[in-house]
């Protein structure tokens, strides 16, 4: 099983990174969690067993914006584009009256 990266904002069907978490092939990833504050990702499985990864600095490079523009920062902005995201892949709901 592998971990995907990707940069939604510059292709969101293909993974900027792919990098191998487990070996054995009936292992199932069961949880992610990303930290707020540092580039790293922890992946744990069905095993129990918990994996480490560091974003390579390539990876974290911020978009840069125009002259004398600030970009909006902070959660809440990495939140509101990936349900923007999401908002596009998912079914619409069915109105019944």
């Amino acid at each position: 099983m592998s971990v995907h990266v990707f940069d939604l904002s510059v292709n969101k069907y293909e993974a900027i990174c792919k990098q191998p978490v487990v070996a054995k092939k009936k292992t199932k990833l069961t949880h992610i969690e990303f930290n707020p504050l540092h580039p790293i990702i922890i992946v744990g499985d069905d095993r129990g067993y918990v994996t480490s990864l560091k974003l390579s600095p390539n990876l974290r490079k911020k978009p840069k914006g125009k002259k004398g523009q600030e970009l909006p920062k902070g959660p809440e902005v990495e939140v509101a584009k990936m349900e923007k995201l999401l908002s596009l892949l998912r079914e619409p709901e069915h109105i019944t009256f």
